[in-house]
């Protein structure tokens, strides 16, 4: 679909309840998202090797940036790697591309991703085995000093080969490889975390391991190769789940039996715990996006992250001449210090600014999987809600006047704000990439410049999930719903 068309298909959903005032400005955000996705998607094709200027790169590795210097970012990464290259999977999975000539490249992308995991699960020289952070583009092993082992790398891998498994034959034994590791190391506590500054049990290396081994034990007994395996992969998945429940505070905590690295992370407030869901749930699960723990978390994220840069005193900004709301910039934790090129005090990012408008989107989607149901409106979805009015000039009574008698809410009022809210995440990524599309790993605190590393990987495929939810909520929205949303029934 066109950038134009899906403008105009999204103002045809716009709806009563008080907010057709938004809908006449998402129109010029709708196409700047097309255009950024664009964009996105020629960038991470380009991170993958091969790459033109470096012809020893090996095929299929990818880079976490094309910086060499200030920062150094010109690696693969085991943990990047694959989350980039999961959500080259989700582009086939979900019909993308202009042409046949966009998926053959993705495909090629693909293949080329499963030889070069192929090669460094064989590397000798790897001191930390599959556990290693990240590896020479060449696909040599990495020698230096690094926040070693890292053990959610494997899992994602795990997750994303499995989803490819789906369409390949003979990956079993390369997806029974990282398994076979998770389940021997998931329960240390001297492992990294995945901002590699802190040891520990870490909320989301044991999420993607969890996941993975739920996944890998399925996928054993489908291809009837090894049940013994299986059989193990369950047990260890159950152990890690008893210990997941540990995590939940007032909000859920990043990090566990912390044994060293960083101390000043004392809030253990984390944007991690959001990406851990986005990554590794779906509607139904313990830390879903629509679970109490998660939206109360986001809550806090938001309420610290509010006030700590200046650019979040500037709540409007300019779309192709169209003036649209924002929302906040968050960066990875309050504590942070990492400004993209050295130690002195924490910017925003651009991927977790990306996994908030994805977030919103997606909590929509959640609610709504079966509209002919009658689903929970909790005190903590509230305050989340409530919380965010100011940003789209709405107000408390506003809220409250979408809400019924006992709480209940119509499912398109729920859906309408739900979007706003998360076009208020995206608007505001859309303010700080540059207007060449180009996306840095962080913007500057004060100026709101793109900082640190250049054509950030990970930034682009934060944005095109992003995206991606975005697309599928507006077409959830053309669909017939009934029923609505009650804190005290749920059966329809």
């Amino acid at each position: 679909m066109s950038c134009i068309a899906f403008a105009f298909l999204l103002l045809a959903v716009a709806v009563a309840d008080g907010y057709q005032h938004y809908f006449h400005k998402s129109d010029a955000l709708s196409l700047w998202v097309g255009d950024q996705s664009q964009f996105a998607r020629s960038r991470i094709l380009a991170n993958i090797a091969p790459i033109a200027g470096d012809p020893s790169a090996m095929a299929g590795a990818v880079c976490a940036s094309p910086s060499r210097s200030r920062p150094d970012y010109y690696y693969a990464w085991t943990r990047d790697s694959a989350l980039v290259m999961g959500e080259i999977l989700s582009w086939l999975e979900h019909g993308g591309g202009n042409n046949s000539t966009d998926r053959r490249r993705w495909e090629i992308a693909l293949d080329s991703y499963v030889g070069f995991t192929r090669h460094v699960q064989a590397l000798e020289r790897s001191r930390f085995g599959l556990g290693e952070a990240k590896f020479h583009m060449n696909g040599t092993a990495f020698t230096g000093s690094w926040c070693n082992a890292q053990t959610d790398g494997p899992a994602i891998r795990a997750l994303t080969l499995i989803r490819l498994a789906e369409r390949r034959v003979g990956l079993w034994r390369t997806i029974k490889t990282d398994l076979d590791y998770i389940e021997g190391v998931w329960w240390q506590n001297t492992n990294c975390d995945i901002w590699e500054e802190s040891r520990g049990l870490h909320f989301y290396t044991l999420m993607a391991q969890h996941r993975a081994l739920l996944m890998g034990a399925d996928l054993a007994r489908r291809v009837g190769d090894d049940l013994v395996a299986s059989e193990r992969y369950l047990r260890a998945a159950d152990e890690i789940g008893t210990l997941l429940s540990r995590f939940n505070r007032s909000f859920v905590v990043a990090t566990i039996e912390w044994s060293g690295g960083l101390g000043s992370k004392v809030s253990n407030l984390d944007t991690q715990v959001l990406l851990a869901s986005l990554h590794f749930t779906e509607a139904g699960d313990r830390y879903s996006v629509e679970s109490s723990e998660i939206i109360s978390t986001v809550l806090a994220i938001l309420r610290r992250f509010e006030s700590m840069y200046n650019i979040n005193r500037v709540s409007f900004t300019d779309i192709y001449g169209v003036s649209v709301p924002m929302g906040v910039a968050v960066g990875r934790y309050p504590e942070d210090v990492y400004n993209g090129v050295g130690t002195l005090r924490g910017n925003p990012w651009s991927l977790v600014t990306s996994a908030l408008a994805e977030y919103h989107y997606r909590l929509a989607l959640a609610f709504f999987a079966d509209p002919g149901s009658l689903v929970v409106v909790s005190s903590e979805l509230i305050a989340l809600l409530k919380w965010t009015a100011p940003y789209l000039r709405d107000s408390d009574a506003g809220i409250l006047g979408l809400l019924q008698r006992q709480n209940a809410m119509s499912v398109r009022s729920l859906q309408s704000y739900l979007l706003a809210v998360g076009d208020l995440y995206m608007a505001r990524a859309a303010r700080h990439t540059a207007r060449d599309h180009t996306m840095n790993e962080q913007w500057n605190r004060d100026t709101g410049f793109g900082q640190g590393a250049i054509h950030l990987t990970w930034s682009y495929a934060a944005h095109t999930a992003a995206a991606r939810a975005r697309g599928q909520l507006v077409s959830a929205m053309n669909s017939p719903l009934e029923g609505s949303l009650n804190h005290n029934s749920q059966e329809p």
